[in-house]
């Protein structure tokens, strides 16, 4: 398998070094518009199939001219781009993978029930898929509830919770810890603000007020009972369509409220909107991306002499609770996935790096859309096959640790 994978952040960057060690691929194209990023990344991976070249993700020629001869593009470009990115995927008449993406897949940001998403037409009949997205959360929570509602007669709601909590500090210690999601920190300040999909009633709603509709959640321990409210995600943007026959009423996605994140959103500073200081104008939100590390920094300076405490202290938590009826009784699965990263020394032995909780699914739902009977046109990942999807994440090295609480 060829593969042109656009993005050397940390997710493109770790998608490099597990797609290596992978025999069924055989060609990788890494291509960043930042040259000297690629080029830092390709030489620590060191691997003679990976071959470097600029390109430009906003511009479709190029990315189409980069996709020529390729079986696939996994794209980990800023989400700002993946339109462009999937166009010149479709251009080239090659299957296309993200791990992200917005309300705008669909005309005008309208989810209606029965309206395929921009582009679907177009890449069935050229007989290829356009997978999208495809990481952790949404991808691997979304093969998940597959997992769970292939199980019931009957879906009534799914719902996803994510939690963190670092196990080094006291109670309140985080909101005086520097935030860095270790992605790219403008997408996941705006995931914050940005209108949050519901899927309620059997209908798409839009949240518009940032951190709306709290609740407490019991996560697992160490990560324990949080705070968590609607936050702007792909899982109720595309589960809704593929359960509607099942009669899912409700579906949505509620993540941590981030005690160093939410003061900055109240005040303003994840606007893009400029603000005018000392006569200079200047967007809040470019002011603070300034003092956040380079995502690809996670990877190239990667230090396993930390992996030890790092798993005991940066704990993960995705929830998955899948509630239906068989045999006209109810039904709930409620499901955890703990941290995917862990144990980090194991990951980083296999995969060259122990950040493969986003890039790993990306990697195998490429595979995945690139045999003969893979669905085609614009796809999710609960559209493919659920127990294969998780038989090729365990073939490739790594162990499934969610189980049914």
């Amino acid at each position: 398998m060829k593969v042109l994978l656009m993005g050397a952040g940390a997710q493109g960057s770790s998608c490099a070094s597990i797609m290596v060690r992978d025999d069924s691929i055989a060609e990788i194209l890494f291509c960043d518009i930042d040259f000297d990023a690629i080029r830092e990344i390709s030489r620590k991976i060191n691997n003679h199939k990976i071959k470097i070249k600029k390109v430009d993700a906003s511009k479709i020629e190029e990315v189409a001219a980069a996709a020529k001869g390729m079986d696939v593009v996994i794209d980990f470009v800023t989400p700002k781009f993946y339109f462009q990115v999937m166009q010149g995927a479709l251009a080239a008449g090659v299957n296309y993978i993200n791990t992200a993406f917005d309300k705008f897949l669909w005309d005008d940001g309208v989810l209606e029930i029965g309206k395929n998403p921009k582009l679907h037409d177009e890449f069935k009949a050229k007989e290829i898929s356009a997978l999208m997205g495809c990481g952790m959360s949404a991808g691997y929570t979304n093969v998940i509830a597959r997992y769970y509602a292939d199980k019931l007669e009957k879906v009534k709601s799914i719902k996803i919770r994510l939690g963190k909590r670092d196990a080094s500090l006291g109670k309140y210690e985080e909101a005086l810890q520097a935030w860095n999601p270790g992605w790219d920190p403008r997408q996941a300040l705006l995931d914050f603000v940005l209108p949050a999909g519901v899927f309620r009633n059997g209908k798409y709603e839009f949240v518009l007020e940032p951190f709306a509709e709290i609740e407490e959640w019991a996560f697992p321990e160490p990560v324990g009972v949080l705070p968590v409210s609607f936050h702007a995600h792909e899982e109720p943007y595309s589960l809704p369509a593929t359960f509607i026959d099942k009669g899912l009423e409700y579906c949505d996605f509620k993540y941590y409220v981030n005690m160093q994140v939410a003061p900055l959103v109240s005040l303003g500073l994840a606007s893009e909107e400029p603000v005018t200081v000392g006569g200079v104008q200047i967007s809040p939100l470019d002011l603070i991306i300034s003092k956040i590390p380079k995502p690809a920094e996670n990877f190239t300076g990667e230090d396993p002499t930390k992996f030890e405490i790092l798993d005991k202290t940066k704990r993960v938590s995705i929830m998955v609770e899948v509630v239906g009826e068989n045999n006209g009784k109810e039904v709930k699965y409620l499901v955890n996935i703990p941290e995917m990263n862990v144990p980090r020394k194991k990951m980083y032995d296999t995969y060259g790096t122990s950040n493969i909780s986003v890039s790993l699914p990306a990697v195998v739902g490429a595979k995945m859309i690139c045999q003969k009977d893979s669905p085609l046109g614009v796809i999710f990942p609960q559209d493919l096959d659920a127990q294969m999807f998780l038989d090729l994440m365990e073939k490739s090295g790594y162990e499934h640790k969610f189980h049914e609480l």
